[in-house]
């Protein structure tokens, strides 16, 4: 860098907002578009909790994609869905195109509901959106005492391995344990994919040229890339190469597959505003105390949890850690210092703001 270039600060890439002043913005947005307040505030928790764990590829940046669906007539904010069919532990629900959380929330208080009553329940959704982060979800489930699995499909934007045509979906898987204290708590979420697609845009949000090759994007040629553009204009990979394939298709099979939904090229592909999307969810949960005496298992997973991060560090690690810690610890940060948002985002989202007519939170800085 020279002289000259060194003698201009860096312009900022984050603004820094508190977790409280982004869900109210969130939930204005949605408000001056006609979505009841109680929808609203559904949707905002889960997008910046998501921001608060550092998953910010399901974080508030999805609100500009969720705005510009409901304008373009592609999402019903009204809609909460309705039962179509319940026998014994199995619910099937129509979600009416209405907003992914609203529906989620719908049919994780199902699941909640059944599993206390017969110790399981497998509750399946049809005709609904992104529903965020798939642990928002699978916590709920722990936290009411069960073992949580939730899994989505996604619109098409995956080859299958030894394919190049986008077929699949990202189509996230989700299993949430529950700990006593909070110690044995497990949580795994993550795509079928090598990342979650939406890293690529909060990479671009950052203005981040490049990203790790180890994300595992294809150009539109289908060769592996770098370049944050070329792999915009690209796909993401199959995590494990034929074993992420087959996990893609486990979870449309038990998503779509059992909810009557649509199936992979069924569904339109993503982000084109006025299409419903069609997806389908499955929530399933698991009583522990039906097997086991009360609190028995979480002992057991504490005693599980304990056993694995006793294991000695390998080089260049400092310990072992377990799926879920990196993002709580994340979460325990971000809550006093402030969640980073792209400039690049805040000013897609304070322009949408204009728009509607609603004032931004103050005080964000660099």
């Amino acid at each position: 860098m020279s002289a000259l270039d060194s003698s201009f600060p860096a312009e900022p890439v984050t603004v820094i907002l508190s977790a409280e002043s982004l869900r109210a913005f969130c939930r204005e947005l949605l408000q001056s578009l006609g979505t009841a307040e109680t929808h609203a505030r559904i949707v905002s928790d889960s997008l910046v909790a998501a921001n608060l764990r550092g998953v910010d590829s399901h974080g508030i940046q999805m609100l500009a994609t969720y705005i510009q669906q409901v304008r373009a007539g592609g999402i019903d904010v009204s809609a909460a869905g309705r039962i179509v069919r319940e026998d014994g532990v199995c619910l099937r629900y129509h979600g009416g195109n209405g907003l992914g959380q609203v529906i989620a929330e719908r049919c994780t208080d199902h699941a909640i509901r059944i599993a206390r009553e017969l110790g399981v329940a497998v509750v399946v959704a049809s005709h609904s959106n992104h529903f965020g982060a798939g642990s928002w979800w699978g916590e709920k489930l722990a936290r009411a005492g069960f073992i949580g699995i939730v899994l989505s499909n996604a619109c098409p934007a995956v080859a299958p391995w030894q394919g190049r045509t986008p077929i699949l979906g990202t189509n996230p898987l989700c299993v949430a344990v529950p700990g006593q204290g909070g110690r044995g708590r497990w949580l795994l979420d993550m795509a079928t994919t090598t990342v979650a697609l939406g890293k690529l845009t909060h990479a671009s949000h950052l203005n981040q040229t490049a990203i790790p090759r180890e994300w595992g994007f294809l150009d539109a040629a289908g060769r592996p890339t770098t370049e944050t553009v070329a792999a915009q204009g690209g796909a993401p990979t199959p995590i494990g190469g034929y074993k992420g394939t087959a996990l893609a298709m486990m979870v449309e099979i038990l998503c779509s597959g059992l909810s009557g939904g649509a199936m992979t090229t069924e569904l339109p592909i993503y982000r084109t505003g006025g299409d419903p999307l069609g997806i389908s969810h499955t929530f399933i949960a698991i009583d522990p105390a039906r097997f086991l005496y009360t609190g028995e298992f979480e002992t057991r997973m504490d005693r599980l949890a304990e056993s694995v991060k006793a294991a000695e560090p390998k080089p260049g690690y400092d310990e072992v850690l377990l799926a879920g810690e990196p993002e709580w610890r994340c979460e325990r940060i971000r809550e006093h210092t402030g969640i980073p948002v792209p400039v690049k985002l805040w000013a897609k989202l304070t322009a949408l703001a204009s728009e509607l007519g609603v004032a931004p939170p103050l005080g964000g800085r660099a």
